[in-house]
């Protein structure tokens, strides 16, 4: 009962749709299920909507309400069904709701939603930047990638691999990594000895550490051929 009495209150005082966890809520579900819908549905088209669901929804429900529960619960009783008294209802109607826009929804879309809406959807726009960047960390680097392919294409005799335009392109669509980075890691795995006797000992080091990437991806699919292979090839760059 002391529930139901807090949310009729909140209802009464417009406070419900501008409540933080409310608008959190809704921006959620308006973001998934629109997503659901349209792929490329937008953060900031949550936004709009929750925006336009304000004025187009809240407010009017709210209105509509304030003004039509007492003017129900007058019509109840009998004798009070009369045009001018329906007359007096909406000319009330049609001077409360400047007042409750000036007083009530104006300054509550102002000072309240619209703040704690930019607050939500800043924080929504942090997760998913958290998100793809968690997934990035986890994704081995265009040099194991390419290691990881080199591998393949060893361990399966096809030994088309080369460090050329086609191959970063059929690549590309495999990975979904910059075409530029990959031909430059394939021509790296593919120098000849004289290149890599140019190479610096801080870029030795970054090419042991993409290879231990690729170790480590091997030896979780237990595969130890892979290793092998990966091991002559590593000791081919390296080797000083």
């Amino acid at each position: 009962m002391k529930d139901t009495v807090k949310k009729i209150q909140s209802f009464i005082t417009f406070e419900h749709p501008i409540h933080l966890d409310y608008i959190t809520q809704q921006f959620s579900n308006t973001q998934q299920k629109f997503q659901k819908v349209v792929p490329e549905w937008s953060i900031s088209a949550t936004r709009q909507k929750l925006i336009a669901d304000y004025w187009f929804i809240y407010v009017i429900r709210h209105f509509a309400i304030i003004l039509g529960l007492p003017a129900l619960l007058f019509y109840l009783i009998p004798g009070n069904f009369e045009l001018q008294n329906l007359l007096g209802v909406f000319m009330a109607g049609f001077l409360s709701f400047p007042v409750l826009y000036l007083f009530v929804y104006r300054p509550s879309f102002g000072a309240a939603y619209l703040p704690r809406l930019e607050t939500i959807k800043e924080a929504y726009e942090r997760k998913e930047l958290e998100h793809l960047e968690k997934c990035r960390r986890s994704q081995l680097s265009n040099l194991a990638l390419c290691l990881v392919f080199y591998v393949f294409d060893k361990a399966c005799s096809m030994n088309k691999l080369q460090p050329n335009d086609q191959y970063a392109g059929i690549l590309i669509r495999l990975y979904g990594v910059d075409q530029g980075s990959l031909k430059k890691n394939l021509e790296l795995i593919f120098s000849n000895a004289a290149k890599r006797k140019s190479l610096t000992d801080r870029k030795i080091t970054e090419i042991r550490n993409r290879f231990s990437e690729a170790y480590n991806f091997f030896e979780e699919m237990n595969f130890p051929e892979g290793v092998s292979i990966l091991k002559q090839l590593e000791s081919k760059l390296t080797s000083t």
